[in-house]
């Protein structure tokens, strides 16, 4: 019994899985799971309402507020109302077909993937290419919105083209259907005619006259029954107004964009027809995407992936009703992970079939157990991040929104290390890790981030490696790049969870994306060591900044922001001003010159505990883990200060020197050698010094963690060490150099009878040409840097090899078969072949012959030492020829571009006798050999073919002519400089012993052992 006047309390229990939404009533107030009324002077009524915790977990973003089974039970229920939906939807598009044929063209597009698939769902499926193999393609969607607005996306015009010679007797009647579809009513027979709109389709001659067509087939199948605008009456700005005037039953739309205006050019009528069930079809009818702006850019807001149609062709043969109708593959697929999850039944085979990172693995056994249902997912949010759109913050995307909630939980729960074995706990970490919106700005932390943030044997079960946060920060930059379509360095970082937003203050025309993290994809190697340490997939270029807006995100896992930039054309620096709230400051150097910069660096190293590191100049920039930069401090670089200057002049002066690159801060003019300098500009003037020529028109990055991409140290752009940063290393100056291979300074394997056909040159300079970077950092080191006057070693080659090699023809070496071999030291062979021609040069494998194939380089630097050059100068480094060749290379690519510069400067260049084209080649093809040998014998008077012989390798008649020609002091002496590990003294050559060599005497030995191949006759 209530009395007059007094107040009651409420204790209100949900049932397991559900929240109180709302109570009301007696004026009360309700407090967690208490409902107090007001003061009770009469009859009242308390009403309760209550949402499921799914729904809780979707209106907050919270996968902690539901259960793992609800979200799962939910999601399934999600996929069952979808294939109901196709099975009622999907029929009515084929009455009264038997089998479809229809060839779309090449000026087509199909759809690997749609986002939204509550509501968009596969109409038309390719079921043959060109050559009639089977294919599974999606040529046309159909969707219906949630107002029930009806649309179709189609990769070709199907009005246009159901009565092109390759379509079959039944297309005319799926094309009345498609119609009728869109406009909710049957056509024939009604009093209403159809009134069609058709905006931006084409009518070209001969292969786009499609608004005839389409006018022709209205004619043909509703005769006096429909309506339809003139062409072009109804584009741009005016295809809203006809909507409006004329109340259509459908509008048909196509991407010919003739005043460039792009999707902004239709967007308002697209969303007024969305808003106000008024259906449209669209049509795609280039190659590409990306040939259609217009579409391109609405299916990026639709979230639907298209891709090129031209080289496949798909198209449809023959295709029987009951095979256009059946379900879509990928639902049964999303079905099936959801019931793993479920159940805990998990594929344990599946995880030990990917030779890749499990991201891109492709395995049929894994593609089945996981990956195409969780790709999916994965692309469903890469295509709302790409919109800068976060899922919950809209009406759709159910079916995403609950796997975002699953990936959340599971996420939460990751422990590392996490072994093989432990299926399910793998599973559900690689879903974590497919799943991820950045665009969402309440991504919860990861609190175990592995590997990411520190060495793989800190890791252990039950202890979180994650990191103390600082403070962040509102700052506003100006961040530039030298050269278009690059990314950098902006010195923040992204903490786990924390919402960021990247304001940009300019409106320039070209494109601004954020970039998160560094790591390729195989650094992360759960798939080769079957323990599962640290996230699959770190990096990410998801976000865009629009010129004038901004972007706001957030990451589980945290890590350096950088900026990518993107613009057609090529020599444009790209500027953009950023204003950044929420982001923290991490160990950067913008500028290794500054001073301010180098203390504020080593600041935060010592104050904060930011696990990355960021070195950034205008063309080489590190990034780091925290400890593969710290643990390069110590006996070689005692500070944090003396490091950062050996990272600058040790490795990236160093080695952009060798290739007479520009570096930043100096003129070419003050970083290569005055001797370089003259000889060049002697014959090629200002070219030698042109800095838009000599400078590497990208920026190189690299990365040190805990892996590389392969091996321990992978090439490429990024390349990337797993091993601490060493500014003197032969791993780092090694992949830096890879970076710096040019096919003309790269010596070529050509079979005996081909020297005359460039095309038949195959490269064999893979792992030694860019050899010469390490090899000198490491000399330039000993002997320059640290003033040391002791012999250095480095096991990379032995000239010894060489020197065995051509001894080994020079004495006709043979097996005990009679058979003529190459051998090296220790009486080996070195390989198949019955002279060094073949044994050094045949085999393409990795890194075969490596020794005698540096040789080649290092002996050519030692031959070069102390060389009066053209123009008089003297060569006081040997090492100065590789600048030397690497200049005069650009020079002749910059001329060998066309038949007129080629013909005005080739006499210039020292290659007077060769054609722009000749039956060998263009000269922009010229292999290196040929172009070597030409160039040395140009810059040093001397013939180069003996150097050339000794090593086996084989030149052009033409090649040879010219450097006859160039030869006025005559043909270099055959021999080489005794040599094994060791590098040659500060003096190069100077002091070194060299022996003459010559295939007459097969007497020569070894002077260091008294050693010769021809003491192994006959060979083991």
């Amino acid at each position: 019994m209530v009395k007059h006047g007094e107040t009651v309390e409420f204790r209100i229990t949900p049932n397991p899985a559900f929240y109180i939404d709302k109570v009301e009533g007696c004026g009360g107030t309700l407090n967690g799971h208490t409902y107090t009324t007001g003061v009770l002077t009469e009859d009242c009524t308390i009403s309760v309402s209550f949402i499921s915790d799914v729904e809780q977990a979707l209106a907050h973003a919270d996968h902690a507020l539901a259960a793992e089974s609800s979200l799962l039970k939910t999601a399934y229920a999600t996929i069952e109302n979808i294939k109901t939906s196709r099975r009622t939807e999907l029929p009515a598009f084929f009455k009264g077909v038997n089998t479809l044929t229809w060839d779309p063209t090449h000026d087509s597009i199909h759809f690997p993937q749609f986002a939204n698939i509550e509501n968009t769902d596969v109409l038309l499926r390719a079921n043959t290419d060109h050559s009639g193999n089977p294919a599974d393609k999606v040529l046309a969607l159909y969707r219906i919105g949630k107002n029930g607005h009806r649309s179709i996306v189609s990769g070709a015009n199907i009005l246009a083209l159901a009565e092109s010679g390759t379509a079959g007797s039944d297309f005319n009647q799926f094309a009345k259907n498609v119609v009728e579809w869109l406009a909710g009513r049957k056509i024939e027979g009604s009093k209403t005619p159809l009134s069609v709109v058709t905006s931006h389709i084409p009518n070209s001659y001969p292969y786009f006259e499609h608004y005839p067509k389409i006018k022709a087939w209205l004619e043909k199948n509703y005769p006096g029954q429909y309506v339809l605008n003139e062409h072009k009456a109804c584009d741009y700005s005016n295809l809203l107004s006809c909507i409006q005037t004329q109340s259509p039953d459908l509008v048909l739309i196509g991407g010919d964009d003739y005043q460039k205006k792009g999707y902004a050019g239709i967007r308002d009528a697209i969303q007024y027809m969305e808003q106000h069930n008024i259906p449209y079809m669209t049509s795609h009818n280039a190659k590409f995407p990306s040939d259609q702006p217009m579409l391109e850019a609405f299916y990026q807001e639709q979230m639907i992936f298209g891709d090129t149609n031209y080289w496949g062709k798909y198209r449809l043969n023959n295709a029987t009703r009951d095979v256009l109708i059946t379900e879509t593959p990928l639902y049964n697929s999303i079905s099936q992970l959801l019931e793993a999850f479920e159940q805990e039944h998990f594929d344990a085979e599946a995880l030990k079939t990917c030779g890749s990172n499990f991201i891109t693995c492709n395995s049929d056994l894994f593609n089945n157990a996981f990956k195409t249902a969780a790709d999916w997912f994965r692309w469903a949010a890469q295509a709302a991040d790409q919109q800068n759109l976060d899922p919950f913050k809209t009406d759709n995307h159910l079916l995403l929104k609950l796997g975002l909630l699953l990936a959340d939980k599971y996420r939460a729960a990751i422990d590392y290390p996490i072994d093989i074995k432990d299926v399910a706990e793998w599973y559900r970490a690689m879903f974590a890790d497919w799943v991820i919106s950045y665009s969402r700005a309440d991504n919860r932390a990861q609190p175990d981030l592995g590997e990411f943030i520190t060495d793989r044997s800190n890791l252990k079960k039950g202890i979180n490696a994650h990191y103390r946060y600082p403070e962040t920060v509102t700052e506003r930059k100006t961040i530039s790049v030298m050269y278009p379509n690059q990314w950098t360095t902006t010195g923040w970082y992204a903490l786990p969870g924390q919402t960021i937003t990247l304001k940009r203050l300019d409106n320039g025309n070209h494109k601004v994306k954020v970039k998160l993290n560094y790591h390729r994809y195989n650094t992360n190697r759960a798939y080769e060591q079957h323990v599962y340490r640290g996230p699959l997939e770190m990096l990410s270029e998801r976000i865009s900044i629009p010129a004038g807006g901004s972007a706001t995100f957030s990451t589980p896992y945290g890590g350096p922001i950088y900026l990518s930039f993107y613009k057609n054309g090529a020599g444009e620096a790209l500027t953009t001003e950023i204003e950044a709230s929420g982001v923290a400051k991490h160990p950067t150097i913008m500028d290794f010159s500054d001073e301010k910069q180098r203390v504020e660096f080593e600041q935060r190293l010592l104050e904060t505990e930011l696990p990355h590191v960021d070195l950034r100049t205008d063309s080489a920039e590190q990034h780091l883990r925290r400890d593969r930069f710290e643990g390069a401090i110590g006996k070689e670089y005692a500070s944090t200060s003396a490091l950062l200057t050996g990272i600058r002049e040790d490795h990236l002066e160093t080695v952009y020197n060798l290739a007479g690159f520009k570096v930043q801060g100096k003129t070419l003019d003050e970083s290569l050698s005055p001797q370089v300098v003259a000889a060049c500009k002697s014959v090629m003037g200002e070219d030698c010094v042109d800095e838009s020529l000599h400078i590497r028109a990208i920026i190189q990055h690299a990365n040190y963690d805990q892996n590389a991409h392969c091996g321990v140290g992978c090439s490429g752009n990024p390349w990337d060490s797993s091993d601490r940063i060493s500014p003197t290393g032969w791993l780092d100056n090694h992949e830096l150099g890879h970076n710096l291979q040019t096919g003309k300074l790269n010596v070529h394997y050509v079979p005996a009878g081909s020297e005359n056909t460039w095309s038949a040159y195959q490269n064999r300079a893979g792992e030694n040409s860019n050899n010469i970077f390490p090899y000198v950092s490491l000399w330039r080191k000993h002997y320059i840097r640290d003033g040391q006057v002791t012999k250095i070693e480095d096991g990379h080659m032995n000239h010894k090899d060489l020197f065995f090699a051509f001894m080994s023809d020079a004495a006709q070496v043979k097996d005990k078969s009679g058979k003529r071999v190459v051998l090296y030291p220790g009486c080996k062979v070195a390989d198949a072949g019955e002279s060094r021609y073949e044994a050094l040069w045949a085999n393409g494998g990795y890194a075969v012959h490596n020794s005698p194939r540096m040789a080649f380089y290092i002996q050519m630097a030692l031959r070069a030492h102390g060389m009066t050059l053209r123009d008089g100068t003297t060569l006081k480094n040997g090492f100065d020829i590789f600048t030397t060749l690497y200049l005069h290379q650009r020079i002749f690519d910059k001329y060998a571009g066309s038949k007129e510069s080629w013909d005005l400067h080739r006499e210039q260049l020292g290659f007077p006798l060769f054609e722009y084209k000749s039956t060998s080649g263009e000269v922009k093809h010229m292999p290196g050999n040929d172009f070597m040998l030409v160039t040395l014998s140009y810059y040093t008077g001397y013939d180069w073919t003996p150097h050339f012989d000794l090593l086996g390798l084989r030149y052009s008649d033409l090649a040879k002519k010219q450097a006859v020609q160039h030869g006025t002091k005559g043909k270099l002496e055959m021999g080489m400089y005794v040599l094994e590990k060791d590098l040659p003294p500060r003096t190069m050559s100077k002091g070194l012993e060299f022996i003459k060599l010559s295939l007459k005497d097969g007497t020569t030995k070894w002077p260091r052992d008294n050693s010769t191949p021809a003491d192994c006759n006959p060979a083991l």
